[in-house]
């Protein structure tokens, strides 16, 4: 297999939220996202703290259009959105009254992704249950990007997306193989948090992939068959609120990961490929994380292919107690593929 190249750089980190009052509605969510589309909406949705920084140039209410309200999570008029649309979307708690002054704000974020419309939570991102996208989802998105133009997935292709989110690797990786007339057999949407697959089952509808299926499951608990595709980004950090988002578990961040990676392997099928985008923290030019992954592979004697995708990223986690021993965070990409039967 061929070694993984270096994509973008610089991840992401969150800060304080509006807590959503409750689990954004599919069929609203979907409303919204065309009604976006027909603005031609296009948002890259950047790192927090210059998130921070854009949100501190000051733009008046009367002035914010769909990117400041949708995209940077600024409070915006009413009047923006068509009256009908926007009654419904009050109703369901998808955007909310912000204080005095008559002005909305929404609780949802969208972001534009090789050609994908992505709902997931707005900024900033702190609830325990919050749905992420950044810089992160972009470097993942690379990471499936190449590994499917080295070896493009077969005819109709079984992809998991496990710990979905808001949905945009399995998504994406259904949309490549529409684009090279291949559609894939079945999409599964996994994940633990709720929100996260509201939102991923309005992504799909809004894809135009409607057969995805979207399943809460802890992990492959709930997962049944085997794929031609399995991709992840789970967290991998070591937070100490629990965050499902960014909780990564184990000493490092990366209990996860590594559960991901060895209970994953048994769900692949003869040819089938495991796509992992992580973190690995760094103890005196050391990798543990690799090491511990590479051992689980061994043992199958299966082909692997590890590398650093960004070398030094979250770097202000290292003032934590439980980085004392690291030396950098690195984001990282591993391709895991089954022998062919």
């Amino acid at each position: 297999m061929s070694s993984i190249s270096p994509v973008l750089r610089e991840a992401a980190s969150s800060l304080r939220p509006p807590p959503p009052p409750a689990l954004p509605g599919p069929a609203e969510l979907l409303d919204l996202g065309r009604w976006l589309q027909s603005r031609a909406y296009r948002f890259i949705t950047v790192t927090p703290l210059t998130h921070q920084r854009i949100l501190a140039r000051h733009r008046a209410v009367q002035d914010a259009d769909e990117r400041d309200a949708f995209g940077w999570s600024r409070p915006f008029a009413p009047t923006l959105l068509p009256h009908a649309l926007g009654q419904r979307l009050l109703q369901a708690g998808i955007v909310v009254e912000d204080g005095a002054g008559g002005a909305w704000r929404s609780t949802v974020r969208w972001s534009t992704l090789d050609g994908l419309l992505i709902s997931h939570s707005a900024y900033p991102t702190t609830a325990a249950d919050a749905v992420f996208f950044g810089p992160d989802t972009y470097r993942f998105a690379s990471l499936i990007t190449e590994t499917l133009r080295l070896a493009p997935l077969p005819r109709a292709a079984h992809i998991l997306d496990m710990g979905c989110g808001g949905g945009p690797g399995g998504l994406l990786a259904a949309t490549l193989a529409l684009e090279r007339g291949v559609p894939p057999a079945s999409i599964v949407l996994a994940d633990i948090n709720g929100r996260a697959l509201a939102h991923a089952q309005a992504n799909a509808l809004l894809a135009g992939l409607p057969q995805a299926q979207c399943v809460t499951t802890d992990l492959y608990a709930g997962i049944e068959g085997t794929y031609d595709l399995i991709v992840a980004n789970p967290p991998y950090l070591v937070d100490g609120a629990s965050r499902t988002y960014r909780h990564g578990g184990g000493a490092l961040g990366g209990e996860l990961s590594e559960r991901i990676v060895r209970e994953g392997l048994d769900f692949l099928r003869p040819g089938g490929r495991l796509v992992l985008y992580t973190g690995a923290a760094m103890v005196r030019g050391r990798d543990p994380l690799r090491e511990s992954l590479a051992a689980i592979v061994r043992a199958r004697g299966w082909p692997m292919a590890y590398g650093e995708l960004d070398p030094d990223v979250f770097g202000e986690e290292l003032d934590a107690p439980a980085y004392v021993c690291a030396e950098r965070i690195a984001a990282v990409g591993m391709v895991v593929q089954r022998p062919a039967a």
